[in-house]
């Protein structure tokens, strides 16, 4: 009796393990099923049609390319950057339902959902000055602007009020909305052709780079070699400042009153302002004196180490 009593108690517990394996295996079928369900754009364009039309000219629409995206779905372009849309449709749209990029979320998540894709070309961005002053990606560019010639989809900065024929760039635009101090700088009558649209913050600074010491692109002063090549050299004789310091030690970049944008109006005293000891000749000059009439070589020599002609 006893024995046949724990044969049908086996046979009950074998039944029941079968019945678990099976609801076990049943629901990750349903779950993979689900995830393998591609959002479509057109769902979002019910509530969201202008951001989805003008998503369709815009250098992301490459997304609806199975091969960009993410996991070779069809039709990915929202769902790729807007994690949670599926829960956002079920819900019935509502904010917080969705991974969005506005002011709420922040700075820090919308750099690392652009990172996703962007960190080959900006490797660098999360340590750079914006992103440790809270600037996210979304601050400058404008993701779902419609349109491939849009400059890097940057937003559209305001047009300065001072002159109407200011034909600055978008980049400089945008960038005076933060860094307008520096913009006026470009009001003096000796500075860089911000103005009339020949360099762009861009032409020299990288935005997605930490700063150098001088904050410019590049290491110190090579972003101004450039375009100004003769003073970069190399030469056999260099000015000591120009690797302590860089062009920024003599010159303002952004603008100044005094020619060749030199922070002194006078030659003797920019170079008095280092120079403090001269030699003893020297006495009978003052702060009238134009040093470089005689030291005419002053970013480099190959032939002389006091820049003499």
């Amino acid at each position: 009796m006893a024995r046949r009593i724990l044969k049908l108690m086996a046979g009950g517990l074998l039944v029941l393990l079968a019945g678990l394996a099976v609801g076990l295996g049943s629901a990750p079928a349903a779950t993979a099923q689900q995830e393998e369900e591609p959002l479509d754009s057109s769902v979002c364009a019910a509530c969201h049609e202008d951001q989805v039309a003008a998503f369709a000219s815009n250098p992301h629409s490459l997304l609806n390319d199975p091969e960009w995206a993410p996991s070779g779905i069809e039709d990915g372009s929202c769902v790729s950057c807007h994690a949670g849309a599926a829960a956002h449709v079920e819900e019935g749209g509502g904010a917080g339902t969705v991974f969005a990029f506005g002011d709420e979320t922040p700075a820090i998540e919308r750099i690392r959902a652009c990172q996703e894709c962007h960190a080959d070309t900006h490797p660098r961005f999360l340590t750079s000055e914006h992103s440790q002053a809270g600037v996210a990606c979304t601050t400058c560019h404008e993701i779902h602007q419609p349109g491939h010639s849009a400059v890097a989809l940057l937003r559209s900065g305001p047009m300065t009020a001072a002159d109407p024929a200011d034909k600055l760039g978008a980049a400089a635009r945008l960038c005076s909305e933060c860094h307008g101090d520096v913009i006026a700088q470009f009001q003096w009558n000796e500075r860089h052709r911000l103005q009339e649209g020949i360099l762009d913050c861009t032409s020299c600074h990288d935005p997605h780079e930490r700063a150098t010491r001088a904050r410019l692109g590049g290491f110190k002063q090579e972003a101004c070699f450039e375009c100004h090549t003769d003073k970069g050299g190399p030469f056999v004789f260099e000015h000591g400042s120009s690797r302590a310091e860089g062009c920024v030690a003599c010159h303002d970049p952004h603008g100044s009153p005094n020619r060749h944008m030199l922070k002194f109006q006078r030659v003797a005293e920019l170079c008095l302002s280092c120079h403090a000891t001269v030699p003893g000749f020297h006495s009978r000059f003052n702060l009238d004196t134009v040093c470089t009439n005689c030291h005419s070589t002053i970013h480099g020599s190959n032939f002389d180490p006091f820049f003499l002609k």
